[in-house]
């Protein structure tokens, strides 16, 4: 049926005017004169450049606690952890030890724990770790632990395992853990399972001794300070070698494990790395963090080198971009 004539005429008008607003839309100089856009340079400027100096307050005087030594961290290792360098054995408590265990020849209780200590966290609690675990389904299974970080006392440090990168304290608490498992891995001696049992978020100076050598395994888990020059780019997982300030019983260089162990090895953890934070060849610093370990592959097999772990940008202090003469 045809549409009355007046129908047809109201329905083109209404097409011609959403044409016009389309017109309009897409082509506003065809809708008559329009104001020009503002410059958003009158509200907004460009920004500049800001580094984030995450202080760190250090100090040289050691620690006064604990007040016998014998409640402190070094008597825990040695009391518990006497297995050969690099013998995986964690030791529970005897209350604690998993009952479906059995498949875990590895795996011990002692009567020695639990055990309670105390001391001041000595780096960021995001430090990550894959450990060698152990299930009734998969005795080489692995755990992942994104939260660890570094306690030391006057006595001596610990690696502490934890999973989780929230935490109620930060670099300078001192906390108090009851320790329920210990294992030594990779040359480290570490707290496997613990309870945080109280935290005293106030940061104290964070203590440091300063040397001029190399480090190795008896200096595992305490804050040293060095000074040296940067003399190869990060790798992938932000380690560096420095030739050391002072020291002269041999030349550093990356090439072989002879020559590394006259080197500093330091580590940049990758949260501040992501952010740009870097060491280049040729740059002078200063760092001061607890000692961690890395492993080094040759035609020999892997050796354990010990080296500063950095989680703080407040760790480095930039000197100057030439060697010391």
């Amino acid at each position: 049926m045809l549409q009355p004539a007046a129908t047809r005429f109201a329905a083109a008008r209404r097409t011609s005017s959403v044409r016009a607003v389309f017109v309009c839309l897409f082509a506003a100089s065809a809708c008559g004169p329009q104001g020009s856009a503002e410059d958003w340079r009158a509200w907004y400027d460009t920004g500049a450049p800001l580094d984030v100096a995450e202080a760190v307050t250090f100090t040289d005087t050691p620690y006064d606690f604990p007040a016998d030594p014998a409640d402190g961290i070094a008597t825990l290792r040695t009391d518990l952890l006497t297995q050969e360098f690099d013998n995986d054995g964690p030791l529970f408590a005897a209350p604690d030890f998993p009952e479906d265990a059995e498949g875990c020849s590895f795996w011990e209780p002692t009567e020695g724990l639990p055990r309670t200590i105390s001391g001041v966290v000595t780096s960021h609690p995001r430090v990550y770790r894959k450990i060698e675990g152990c299930s009734p389904r998969d005795a080489a299974s692995d755990e992942k632990y994104y939260g660890s970080f570094w306690l030391q006392d006057a006595t001596g440090g610990i690696f502490v395992l934890r999973d989780s990168k929230v935490a109620t304290f930060d670099m300078g608490a001192r906390i108090t853990l009851d320790v329920r498992a210990v294992r030594r891995r990779f040359g480290i001696d570490m707290v496997y399972v613990a309870e945080v049992v109280d935290v005293d978020p106030e940061p104290v100076p964070v203590a440091f001794e300063a040397i001029q050598r190399p480090l190795a395994q008896a200096d595992q888990s305490t804050v040293k300070r060095i000074t040296g020059t940067v003399v190869t780019d990060p790798t992938t997982f932000g380690e560096v070698l420095l030739s050391i300030d002072g020291y002269t019983a041999g030349t550093c260089a990356p090439d072989t494990r002879d020559t590394r162990t006259h080197c500093l090895f330091a580590q940049l953890d990758q949260e501040i790395a992501r952010r740009g934070v870097t060491l280049a060849p040729g740059e002078r610093v200063t760092l001061t963090g607890p000692v961690s370990q890395t492993v080094f592959f040759d035609d020999q097999g892997p050796v354990n080198f010990y080296g500063l772990y950095l989680t703080r940008v407040g760790q480095i202090a930039r000197l100057s971009d030439t060697p010391a003469p």
